[in-house]
């Protein structure tokens, strides 16, 4: 390996050290253009965002200092720059002498006189961003090497890799912030709201009598109310994490078909198991099981039965709960499959949605299956964590 065959490696491996450790773009954007700036031998590196449609051109990060030629923030006409070329050129554009290599009345030299000039096009999710140029005010001796130019082609191509991975970031979180504000106004709003209609309601439909009118408010209200608690349970259980312990799953079970019962007198839930099962478990697991054991009271007879068999598989335990109901709506039943619901039928399927995100949190799964007299959900969970709750 030769001299300047060893430098390139060495410095190759300076790029991917400082691209690979925990900093912010600006700082991984700075340390790559001190390294090409070093390993070109010119006088400066930057990164530019462009905009052709209104000329535009901006220095967003350089190795200039802030009373230097292109610091950080400094903003130009497109047109006035070597990089109104680059941004259209299929490949990169190398001036190691721009008036000898026919340059010298070019606005970009005309203007800034700059003899020497490297720029690569950086693109962003599929579309122009804007540049990485190297400069210096003197030619060059020599035109850019191949390694000088596969070097600044890897600079610019970690560079798109690592912005467009701190646009993505920065997206998400804006939206899950957006999300966070959205959920307590609105979860916040909702439960107040409508417990004070549902006051006035209460007394406009005393007044009706026989009207049914009032009894139909009722119940659309009290919906509304329970679509809200289940909001702040879903964001109670997203955003908690918990450590899985060993939990008597047949006690556990008990203990939520006792709690849906008191809720629902009419209803009927029996347990059968043939002996004991510990599982590891996180305390949220017992919402899975009370969401579908709810799911089968409520979409069963008006005196809804419902069965629950708890039983020891290979490495995990499985729990049926089967109902006498007339089945699965199908869009229900998508929620368990895909994890996902459509703009027509949010909400009616959240219940489930808590069921299938706990439940393969767990490493689990739930199905549904028809059968002649009802439905039956299956939760399948292994008897011991691989990973700890809420950190996958």
């Amino acid at each position: 390996m030769t001299e300047s065959e060893l430098a390139a490696q060495e410095v190759r491996q300076e790029l991917y050290s400082s691209i690979r450790r925990d900093a912010s773009f600006e700082e991984k954007a700075n340390d790559a253009l001190t390294l090409g700036k070093r390993y070109l031998g010119v006088d400066n590196g930057h990164l530019t965002r462009t905009d052709q449609e209104t000329n535009y051109w901006e220095v967003i990060a350089s190795t200039d200092p802030a009373d230097g030629q292109f610091p950080p923030g400094l903003e130009l006409d497109l047109g006035t720059t070597y990089c109104r070329q680059t941004i259209t050129a299929h490949s990169q554009i190398a001036l190691h002498d721009a008036p000898k290599q026919g340059w010298a009345d070019d606005p970009a030299f005309e203007t800034h006189g700059l003899h020497c000039y490297h720029g690569t096009r950086l693109v962003v999710d599929g579309e122009p961003y804007g540049t990485v140029c190297f400069v210096a005010e003197d030619p060059r001796n020599e035109p850019f090497s191949d390694g000088e130019i596969l070097f600044t082609e890897l600079i610019t191509r970690l560079l798109e890799r690592e912005l467009e991975r701190e646009q993505h970031e920065t997206k998400l979180t804006r939206q899950a912030n957006l999300a966070t504000v959205l959920n307590r106004v609105l979860r916040h709003n909702l439960r107040n709201d409508m417990s004070i209609i549902r006051g006035h309601t209460q007394l406009m439909a005393e007044k009706l009598e026989d009207d049914p009118s009032g009894d139909i408010a009722l119940n659309q209200i009290d919906n509304l109310l329970k679509l809200s608690q289940k909001a702040r349970d879903l964001n109670r259980i997203v955003t908690a994490d918990y450590d899985r312990e060993s939990t008597d799953i047949v006690a556990l079970v008990k203990n939520v078909g006792e709690t849906v019962t008191q809720e629902n007198s009419s209803a009927s839930v029996s347990i059968n198991y043939n002996e004991e099962v510990t599982v590891d478990v996180s305390p949220s697991f017992a919402q899975a099981v009370e969401e579908l054991i709810e799911n089968a009271v409520k979409h069963s007879s008006e005196t809804p039965t419902v069965t629950v068999t708890i039983e020891s598989v290979r490495n995990a335990v499985e729990i049926q709960i089967s109902d006498d109901g007339p089945g699965l709506a199908d869009h229900e039943a998508d929620v368990l499959k895909t994890g996902t619901e459509t703009p027509l039928d949010h909400g009616s399927g959240l219940g489930l949605w808590i069921s299938r995100w706990i439940v393969t949190n767990h490493n689990g799964s739930v199905e549904a299956t028809d059968t002649e007299g009802g439905t039956t959900m299956t939760i399948s969970v292994p008897r011991k964590s691989t990973t700890e709750f809420g950190r996958r």
